[in-house]
């Protein structure tokens, strides 16, 4: 499947309730065809929105642990720099890893519905299949 479908699938999860957390890892879940145990999708429930308190951005967030439930049936040549080099990529692809930093640097109209959201979460989900191809 390609980076068009995790957009997609990323689309369909936050329209029906799931936060920006929860859509990267069914996107991923789908698209590598992992299972995903639905515990681990009710602790991403609590990751939107920065955590709740607006800080680390519930994207990031889903995009590390859906990769370090992909290296445990495909292991990444990076290993333990992993987190970091995805952590690196958002940030430079936002500015910010902080959810509050993020939606400030929106232009207003970009604050209305979470349209900007699921735009972030959508272009999340293909940074988080780029580092993955070639190697799954």
């Amino acid at each position: 499947m390609s980076k068009s479908k995790a957009t997609q699938i990323v689309q369909e999860e936050m329209k029906s309730g799931n936060n920006c957390c929860q859509a990267v890892l069914v996107a991923a879940s789908k698209i590598w065809d992992i299972s995903l145990d639905p515990d681990i999708l009710a602790a991403a429930g609590l990751f939107g929105g920065g955590i709740g308190s607006g800080c680390t951005c519930g994207a990031l967030t889903g995009m590390v642990m859906a990769a370090g439930i992909m290296n445990r049936y495909h292991p990444h040549p990076a290993g333990s720099k992993l987190p970091q080099q995805l952590h690196d990529q958002f940030k430079m692809a936002f500015g910010a890893t902080c959810c509050r930093v993020i939606r400030k640097k929106r232009p207003l109209i970009q604050s209305i519905g979470n349209g900007a959201c699921i735009d972030l979460t959508s272009k999340t989900a293909e940074i988080l299949l780029a580092e993955w191809e070639g190697f799954h």
